[in-house]
């Protein structure tokens, strides 16, 4: 099974961290994001497909090839178009079932291996600022819509960009918003009202689009390294 990884980001929100390598090398306690994400993917993975663009040389030298024996397919030079459009580029190297996760988000090992269990699904988390994510409607486990950053949000479960797929998604089109992006959420979204896609609750999740938050997923690694 694959893992695809979307890190083409600039994360210019993380400036000055970012100036010189991309958002997914951003070292959280001392290692890139990418590399907690390697570690957390679960053993049914067997090849990473790596989506990349700005500064992709960066995460290159780091990675080279492989990661704990998984080769890597680099996707390189993809432009800044949003999640949808980055799906779209690896879709050639797309085999079967697929992990898709951003490369710029910390998750946990218990999620991810749990959902994938669940056929086409979503991993979902409660938010205080749904506003700022898509909002996941819900019903008896079951995935029935994502609404993008919506001004009145209908619920406080948001997408955490963490999905298992397989090919029929690009049977359906990507949403372009007014920005020119690709949007992947509204997407699924819409592969949700042909088929069951469950909506799995995950129990870790750190993005990380800010100082401010990655002080915070550092925080909340430092706990579970403690943790007896």
């Amino acid at each position: 099974m694959q893992a695809v990884i979307l890190a083409a980001g600039e994360g210019r929100r993380l400036r000055p961290l970012t100036d010189d390598i991309p958002k997914a090398l951003i070292s959280v306690l001392g290692r890139p994001i990418l590399e907690h994400t390697f570690e957390a993917l679960p053993e049914e993975i067997t090849e990473i497909v790596l989506v990349t663009g700005y500064k992709e040389e960066r995460i290159r030298e780091r990675f080279g090839a492989e990661f704990l024996l998984r080769p890597i397919t680099y996707i390189s030079g993809v432009l800044p178009k949003g999640t949808g459009y980055a799906l779209a580029e690896a879709r050639p190297h797309i085999k079967g079932p697929f992990l898709l996760l951003n490369g710029d988000d910390l998750y946990h090992p218990k999620d991810l291996r749990s959902f994938i269990e669940k056929g086409p699904a979503v991993l979902v988390k409660q938010s205080e600022t749904p506003e700022r994510f898509g909002v996941c409607i819900v019903r008896e486990g079951l995935l029935k819509g994502i609404v993008e950053k919506p001004k009145n949000p209908p619920g406080n479960l948001v997408n955490i960009g963490a999905y298992f797929l397989n090919e029929e998604i690009f049977s359906i089109p990507a949403k372009i918003l007014p920005s020119g992006e690709w949007n992947l959420a509204e997407q699924v979204g819409e592969l949700a009202k042909r088929r069951a896609v469950a909506a799995e609750s995950a129990h870790f999740w750190y993005p990380i689009n800010t100082p401010e938050e990655l002080r915070y997923a550092e925080d909340a690694l430092r706990k579970i390294i403690r943790r007896p």
